[in-house]
């Protein structure tokens, strides 16, 4: 169960999404407010308004990309894909559509909450066999079915169906909190902090992850020595859009000017640095040359974008 768990809350988001961020995906539901800002409508209902990191990908639109049938052929196992279907009866390509994944601060102090919002067709009676065949119980919470195993790294992990076709992965606490629902004007729609980050993420991206670093130190993912030296960062809004090609920017905001300042005189030295270490190398020059920075006052902003005749170099070096 532990396995199956993140399976589809690491696979579906992180490995689908190739890098692009480890997102979790929600279609609109009817008579919710979307953010229209990031090319489509995304329901962040329910996503607590003190979520410090929210991610979103477009699952079905990156299947479908021209870049992902260029991808597939050039890895060996599919991403585990025919296992993961025969075992479990999930097709990973086919029937997921958009993932919207966040973390925010747990009520234990040191652990985060994290709940992944998968959007697609599920055969629920053949996950939830899978999931008692390996330890799972399942349980009755609010009228809602709940699917749950201990780990002993991460505490309690959990999965319900929220409503047809919309699935919740998480820490049990998480999972409960979004089966209650949150109260009107608790979601992260009232912080008016992410939703300006939002704001900053390019309209047509269908993959994307923002986030303010003031409360990683709550969440527990970073080292303490390592959340120390990142007061002067302050924010991040990445978008990306894979189609065709592949182009996305990211956005860093420093805590004042002069941190911004300092944020890109960093990437300039390391994109300098980049382009010396390339040269020669054609595949590798592309994408490096297609970095361009930019930005003023606190913002430091790279971005880029490959075209298909870039992708092409790529790939042949990787290529079997």
């Amino acid at each position: 169960m532990t396995q199956w768990i993140r399976d589809i809350a690491v696979g579906a988001s992180g490995r689908l999404v190739v890098g692009l961020c480890a997102g979790l995906f929600l279609s609109l539901n009817a008579g919710t407010a979307p953010a229209q800002s990031v090319g489509g409508a995304v329901d962040l209902a329910h996503v607590p308004s003190n979520a410090s990191i929210v991610a979103y990908a477009n699952v079905r639109e990156v299947m479908l990309s021209d870049v992902w049938a260029r991808i597939r052929p050039l890895l060996a196992d599919g991403l585990g894909q025919d296992q993961l279907e025969q075992q479990r009866g999930l097709n990973l390509e086919r029937d997921i559509d958009h993932v919207l994944a966040f973390l925010a601060p747990g009520a234990t102090s040191g652990r985060s909450a994290g709940l992944a919002l998968l959007r697609g067709r599920f055969d629920m009676t053949r996950l939830e066999a899978v999931a008692r065949e390996g330890g799972a119980t399942v349980s009755d919470y609010a009228g809602t079915r709940v699917v749950s195993i201990e780990a002993d790294d991460v505490g309690a992990l959990a999965m319900a169906v929220l409503e047809p076709g919309l699935v919740a992965v998480g820490d049990l606490a998480t999972v409960h909190q979004a089966v209650d629902g949150l109260s009107a004007g608790s979601d992260i729609r009232a912080n008016e902090q992410m939703m300006g980050l939002l704001d900053r993420v390019e309209g047509g991206s269908n993959a994307w992850a923002v986030g303010r670093f003031g409360n990683l130190s709550s969440l527990g993912i970073l080292p303490a020595e390592v959340a120390g030296q990142m007061p002067a960062v302050t924010a991040f809004a990445f978008g990306g859009r894979v189609d065709g090609g592949v182009s996305g920017s990211l956005s860093i905001e420093g805590r004042d000017d002069e941190a911004g300042q300092n944020l890109r005189d960093v990437l300039r030295g390391v994109l300098t640095l980049a382009q010396s270490m390339t040269t020669g190398r054609p595949e590798l020059e592309t994408m490096v040359n297609s970095l361009q920075l930019s930005g003023t006052g606190t913002m430091a902003t790279v971005s880029f974008s490959l075209p298909s005749e870039a992708l092409d170099v790529l790939f042949s070096e990787v290529a079997p």
